[in-house]
């Protein structure tokens, strides 16, 4: 089996060399290897399938990370399936796929952002959280993100970004945005790497480097707080402008527009309007 990840990942990967899709799947594939040995996909049962499942769970891994890694093996017996027509996957999606807890995001506490970018004051630091906070960017977005991707000198300064799945969308600077980016572009050393965040070897900033600075500056700042709670409170801050929840997807870069729902449900105005208006009825309230 491992021959045919290795063939798979390399699809993959000239498929889409820009994002890190690749690695994930050899990441996951790996795990399940693990399990099942390098045999032939062919001899892999759905039997080994629960082994695995069973495996992943006992060491704690999360319904999320395993149905994604479930996600992985059938991605690369998809791949397969056309050089061996008798190949069937051994995911059996109603057996194997665990039962997600639906949690609602949490944003960042305003209090808690005034904290956190007090103690952040190097210029590509700054950018590069400011960017997660205002355009709604993950980690591996702002890692991708190019020169070639800065439309800076328009009248809407905006982004091209790179997104999950390769597909990309436009996202527009806010002011604060567009002035981190430019305090931090006045400061980038020349290079020859085309990637606006560079580390001081002058390369790329790597999805790891750049959340150990967020692990650095949120230890400083005495905080808790994650990535995607950037993300989130993007997401709640444009709900609480108004602003349509189709609008906030594209924004956001959500393939499905339930995913976007998700906001709505942990800051749904209207259900807060209509239970206070109740308990006014029922408690008399004044």
């Amino acid at each position: 089996m491992l021959s045919e990840i290795e063939r798979f990942v390399n699809w993959v990967r000239r498929r889409s060399p820009e994002a890190r899709t690749w690695r994930d799947y050899g990441y996951d594939l790996h795990f399940f290897v693990q399990v099942v040995g390098d045999r032939p996909p062919r001899e892999v049962t759905f039997r080994e399938v629960d082994k695995f499942v069973g495996q992943q769970s006992e060491q704690g891994f999360k319904p999320t990370t395993i149905n994604r890694r479930l996600a992985a093996i059938v991605a690369l017996y998809a791949f397969l399936a056309p050089e061996d027509d008798g190949l069937a996957c051994p995911v059996l999606p109603r057996r194997h796929h665990l039962r997600e807890p639906q949690r609602l995001p949490r944003p960042v506490q305003e209090a808690d952002l005034h904290d956190f970018f007090a103690v952040v004051t190097d210029a590509r630091d700054r950018a590069m959280f400011t960017l997660m906070l205002r355009c709604g960017l993950r980690i591996a977005e702002v890692a991708a993100m190019q020169l070639t991707d800065l439309y800076l000198d328009e009248d809407f300064p905006r982004l091209l970004v790179r997104g999950k799945g390769s597909r990309q969308r436009t996202v527009y600077l806010s002011s604060q945005a567009e002035r981190a980016l430019r305090e931090y572009m006045l400061t980038r050393p020349k290079a020859t790497s085309d990637f606006v965040f560079l580390s001081y070897l002058l390369k790329g900033l790597s999805t790891t480097a750049i959340h150990k600075r967020l692990m650095r500056y949120r230890e400083l700042a005495g905080l808790t707080l994650t990535a995607h709670q950037f993300r989130h409170s993007f997401a709640n801050d444009l709900l609480n402008a108004d602003v349509p929840v189709t609008s906030i997807q594209k924004l956001m870069g959500h393939r499905w527009i339930e995913s976007t729902q998700v906001y709505v449900q942990a800051n749904d105005r209207q259900v807060q309007s209509d239970y206070y208006a109740a308990c006014q009825k029922i408690e008399g309230w004044a």
